[in-house]
């Protein structure tokens, strides 16, 4: 008798850590789903970081160099590196939400520049008239606008169409002038090449973000 009392005890044990088990999953499952958005934003996500977003910040760097040769045949392009650093947040309250920051240097300059954007979840850009692959990100102060699209596995292609506002790298203070006119007439569309989040530590805006690209999250 104590025997089978035993067993049935033990089932339902085992079956009570089960659907204890089964719940947790579901949950995390449905943390998840929501914390990557819809199924653009997740498509985006995937291509982006590897995954889809969870409850944490991830992060994406890429780059490109033009070299002589390059600014020789598009003498109307000034740009002659650029670096991104894309964040994907999926904390916020209006999780998935996407931030970029930009260096960039110019052919007549040595001079680090620095723009930054905040782009809103993938499949709202219908309105906007846009690919549902594209980050349509704004440039605060009215600062124009930078998008960012899916090339491939290893690259991204980023369109400055109008230019973007700048500012010194490193400093807080306002170019004089209107630094858009600092983007030619062929800086429109760049592709840029993935690479180690290391190489973007200079664009991240505090030690927590460094910690993290160090970490390569």
């Amino acid at each position: 008798m104590n025997r089978t009392v035993n067993r049935m005890e033990n089932r339902t044990v085992n079956r009570i850590a089960l659907l204890t088990a089964l719940a947790v999953a579901i949950a995390d499952a449905n943390v998840t789903a929501r914390a990557a958005g819809s199924k653009e934003d997740e498509a985006f996500q995937t291509q982006l970081f590897g995954h889809a977003l969870n409850t944490k910040q991830n992060h994406a760097c890429f780059s490109r160099v033009y070299d002589v040769g390059h600014l020789a045949q598009h003498p109307r392009q000034n740009v002659r590196t650029m670096l991104l650093l894309v964040t994907g947040n999926a904390s916020s309250d209006n999780a998935p939400d996407y931030g970029l920051g930009i260096g960039v240097t110019f052919r007549k300059s040595g001079t680090h520049f620095e723009s930054a954007g905040n782009c809103g979840a993938i499949h709202d850009t219908a309105d906007a008239g846009g690919s549902a692959g594209v980050a349509h990100c704004g440039v605060d102060c009215d600062g124009g606008s930078i998008d960012v699209a899916i090339k491939d596995a290893k690259s991204v292609l980023v369109s400055i169409p109008e230019g973007a506002r700048l500012w010194r790298a490193g400093s807080d203070e306002e170019e004089p002038g209107n630094t858009r006119k600092r983007f030619g007439a062929d800086d429109k569309v760049f592709r840029l090449d993935k690479v180690a989040l290391t190489q973007c530590l200079r664009l991240a805006d505090d030690n927590k973000v460094k910690a993290m690209l160090r970490r390569g999250q």
